[in-house]
């Protein structure tokens, strides 16, 4: 039964797919991964806990622009800061929907790359927000004294 026309229909896999093995992970460190359509991103912080927010609570991305050094992800949850060099590509993938992951570099698993040009992040923090973006944005206007202007 290896020719299965309606194989692509079923919802469930066929138990020879089923066999397959999921894909390892890489020796060497990799900033990033793409796909071409993704509801979620994987945030892989080095020894701590991996969060998985949906693209679909993602409100904006602010990044440095060329010179690729760090960017904020602003989630309805929670607030994410990555930094490190050439994420410029990294950006661009975030802002289409189609990172899968992100993670950061972690020495005692990998070795330091060797290309220089390649994406590199030394860190993420992550930081849950408890009331929600609009009490956060309400809170940091009374902290800093500025009346928030709607």
């Amino acid at each position: 039964m290896a020719d299965d026309i309606l194989a692509q229909f079923r919802k469930t896999p066929s138990a020879a797919s089923l066999s397959a093995t999921p894909p390892k992970d890489t020796d060497e460190y990799v900033a990033f991964g793409t796909k071409d359509k993704v509801s979620r991103l994987r945030i892989r912080s080095a020894g701590d806990l991996t969060n998985a927010p949906g693209y679909n609570v993602l409100l904006n991305v602010v990044y440095d622009g060329r010179q690729g050094t760090h960017f904020m992800l602003v989630y309805t949850v929670l607030m994410v800061l990555v930094r490190g060099r050439n994420l410029q590509r990294l950006v661009f993938a975030i802002e289409n929907g189609m990172a899968d992951y992100i993670q950061e570099f972690d020495a005692a698993r990998w070795q330091k790359p060797a290309d220089a040009s390649a994406p590199f992040i030394e860190s993420i923090e992550v930081k849950v927000v408890e009331k929600g973006s609009e009490a956060s944005e309400v809170e940091a206007a009374r902290e800093s004294g500025q009346q928030l202007q709607r």
